[in-house]
């Protein structure tokens, strides 16, 4: 027996094992998660296995290009992973400054384009982006106008209109619109064509959430983004970006840079520990006493229904004056003790959600239009306008 037939028997044995050690979708799984999907009244579902289109699903109507609403931000993720491919960026580490010396006054000063991708940047900020951020004719203008409320760097705050100075800087330094930057670099390469990108009246590429996009075209980005920017043998992003964006920022540990990590488990923990520390804060004694009420460790399985009813609910301004004051302060009721991390995320309006498992070379999204959301009520699993909370966990299910 020659050396050469050896060793393609070697090969070939070592090809079948690593045939037999992949994991495959869960023929129940898939099921539970296609019935919830239909239950709240999803648009659809897709699936990338192994770097190939594994099914895509869809309830009631003909594909069609959806907004991906936030979801967008982790898109607009690979405009800036591009400037520093493209070596037109030297690091996400950059004041705002370099591209608005305007902002060379107080706190501003301090803002890095890190801040922006994690949120941290201090920007005055309101959360629902329809009551300001919409109706403004230049985003950018609006984000560059704002207030600094907390110090740069200290304080996790989701601040749609942060994002939206990403779409400045990109203007500055291609000389094109996000979204135009995107197409021809990335967009393209893929095959990605049918699709539509709001911007405002002064041409501004809406960063946060304007991204109108076939659900198997979101799922190949995340296909994209699982390889680490390689799309057909080519290095389009650097593969460092992607290790960068995964890791969890120092001020909130579900977040990356415009990405949510996903983690094997995690608890939520009241403790004498924690309770000293909203106490301190401030907090009024009536809501402490709920929360004491609830000490002990939970998943988040059991957590948030345990917190919503003896806590949220049973406090009739909590939106108005605690859900504030805690995002204020950048804090949460509960401390989060975390497992390893075990997937990406991309989370939208609605429900427009994208995870992605690496390990298990795993791409699943699903999507749903504001006008099914409204003919469905959008209410099934009791969860309101961001339905499918459970998405997560029946897509991670998919693989057992």
């Amino acid at each position: 027996m020659n050396k050469a037939y050896l060793l393609c028997l070697f090969a070939l044995i070592l090809s079948q094992s690593n045939i037999c050690a992949q994991k495959n979708i869960d023929k129940a799984a898939l099921d539970t998660l296609l019935n919830v999907a239909e239950e709240t009244q999803s648009d659809a579902v897709v699936i990338y296995k192994d770097g190939k289109l594994y099914g895509e699903y869809y309830f009631g109507g003909q594909p069609k290009p959806i907004y991906a609403m936030s979801s967008t931000k982790s898109i607009s993720n690979l405009a800036i992973g591009k400037l520093l491919t493209d070596g037109l960026l030297k690091s996400i580490d950059q004041p705002i400054t370099d591209f608005y010396p305007e902002w060379k006054q107080g706190m501003k000063k301090d803002v890095t384009i890190r801040m922006l991708l994690n949120h941290t940047s201090g920007i005055q900020n309101v959360p629902i982006a329809s009551e300001e951020i919409n109706s403004s004719p230049d985003m950018v203008k609006l984000a560059l106008s704002a207030e600094i409320v907390t110090k740069p760097g200290t304080v996790f705050s989701y601040n749609n209109k942060a994002v939206n100075l990403l779409s400045g800087i990109v203007k500055i330094l291609t000389h094109k619109r996000l979204d135009s930057y995107l197409r021809d670099s990335i967009f393209t390469p893929l095959g990605i064509e049918d699709y539509y990108w709001e911007v405002d009246e002064e041409g501004n590429t809406d960063a946060m959430g304007g991204l109108k996009i076939l659900p198997t075209d979101l799922a190949k980005l995340g296909q994209f983004f699982l390889q680490k920017g390689t799309w057909e043998g080519k290095q389009l992003i650097n593969s460092s970006w992607f290790d960068e964006t995964v890791k969890p920022s120092e001020k909130s540990s579900f977040c990356g840079l415009l990405w949510w990590l996903e983690y094997e488990k995690i608890n939520a923990v009241i403790d004498d520990r924690q309770i000293d520390s909203l106490k301190k804060l401030g907090l009024d004694a009536e809501v402490l006493n709920k929360i004491k009420a609830i000490k002990g460790t939970y998943n988040l399985n059991e957590y948030y229904p345990i917190f919503n009813s003896k806590v949220v609910n049973t406090t009739p301004n909590w939106v108005s004056k605690y859900s504030p004051f805690f995002t204020s302060k950048g804090i949460q009721v509960s401390r989060k003790e975390f497992g390893n991390i075990v997937g990406y995320s991309t989370r939208g309006f609605l429900g427009n959600y994208m995870t992605i498992f690496p390990q298990d070379n795993l791409v699943v999204v699903r999507m749903i239009s504001d006008k099914t959301f409204k003919s469905g009520n959008g209410n099934t699993d009791d969860n309101g306008p961001h339905n499918f909370y459970n998405f997560y966990n029946l897509a991670k299910a998919l693989i057992k």
